[in-house]
C-alpha cells in the first residue's frame, strides 16, 4: 500500500515503489529476515523468536509496499506504542483479484497499488500475520484505504506451502482505481511508466505553459507529486477526467 507521509518514507525512493519484497518466505525479526526452511513451520519460527503464535494473529494479504520488510519496519517504528519487530511474510496466490493503482497520490509522491475484483485473475501476493498492536499500527498508516474481510471461497488465497487460509483481510482504496478513461482499469506499472501513461491522458496541466504534471523526467514528476496542493489537484483530476473507477468487493468477495 503506502507510507503515511514523506517523513515515514525515510530514504525510500518514490520512483522505486513498491520497493523490494523478500527473496523467499520467512520471518522479519528486527533488522534481520530469516527465510523459512522447508522443514520449519511458522509456529516454530515464531516460538523461536519469542513472538505471539499464529492463533493470536490476524492474516492480512499484502500487495504493494506492505510486502517490503523495510517498509514494515518503518511503519512499526513510527507507531506511538512499542510494536513487536517479528512478522511472518509468506508468498502466496490470490484468486479473482487483480492489482492496479489507487486514484490518489501518496504524501511521499507516488501512486500506490490497489486491488479490485476480477474473476479468473490470479495475483502474486504476500501473506502477513500480525499481532493486535501490529495491526493497529498498520491500519493507522493507511488513511486512504479501508481493510475489508474477504470471502475465502469466492477469493481463495493459497500460501507458498499449500495452506489455504479461511479468513483474511485486504486493504482497498477509498478513492477507487485508475482507468484508461474508457472503463478499462490500468494494470499495475512501475512509477515512471505510469507517469508516462498519465501524461498522455489529457488535461493534466497544473504546471506552467500547459505542461502535464506527469510529463518530463520522473524525478521531477515525483518531486511535484510530493506537494500537498498537487496531490489534492491530482485526486480531483482523476475523478473529473474519468480516470477513477469505484471498486465494489461486495458482490464477489465481500465477507
Amino acid at each position: 500500500m503506502e507510507l503515511s507521509g514523506a517523513g515515514g518514507a525515510g530514504h525510500l525512493d518514490p520512483l522505486l515503489y513498491p520497493w523490494d519484497p523478500p527473496g523467499a518466505s520467512g520471518v522479519i525479526n528486527g533488522n534481520e529476515f530469516r527465510p523459512l526452511e522447508p522443514s520449519d513451520g511458522l509456529e516454530e519460527a515464531l516460538a523461536q523468536a519469542g513472538a505471539a503464535p499464529l492463533e493470536a494473529r490476524s492474516l492480512v494479504v499484502s500487495i504493494g509496499s506492505n510486502s517490503s520488510p523495510d517498509v514494515m519496519r518503518r511503519k512499526f517504528a513510527n507507531y506511538r506504542r512499542p510494536v513487536s519487530a517479528v512478522l511472518p511474510l509468506v508468498r502466496g496466490q490470490l484468486h479473482n483479484i487483480a492489482v492496479g493503482h489507487s486514484a490518489h497520490v501518496s504524501k511521499a509522491g507516488y501512486i500506490a497499488a490497489a486491488p479490485y475484483p476480477l474473476v479468473g485473475e490470479c495475483t502474486a501476493v504476500w501473506l502477513s500475520w500480525l499481532d493486535d498492536v501490529q495491526l493497529m499500527a498498520l491500519d493507522e498508516t493507511e488513511p486512504n484505504y479501508r481493510r475489508i474481510q474477504l470471502d475465502a471461497e469466492a477469493c481463495p488465497v493459497v500460501a507458498d506451502h499449500g495452506e489455504r487460509p479461511e479468513e483474511f483481510s485486504l486493504f482497498t482504496s477509498v478513492w477507487g482505481v485508475l482507468t484508461d478513461g474508457d472503463g478499462g482499469k490500468l494494470p499495475f506499472l512501475d512509477q515512471p511508466a505510469l507517469f508516462g501513461l498519465l501524461a498522455g491522458s489529457g488535461s493534466g496541466d497544473l504546471l506552467a505553459e500547459g505542461k502535464s504534471v506527469f510529463g518530463g523526467p520522473p524525478e521531477l514528476v515525483a518531486e511535484q507529486l510530493a506537494i500537498p496542493s498537487v496531490q489534492a489537484w491530482a485526486r480531483e483530476w482523476f475523478s473529473s477526467a474519468g480516470l477513477a473507477a469505484p471498486v465494489d468487493f461486495d458482490g464477489l468477495c465481500g465477507g
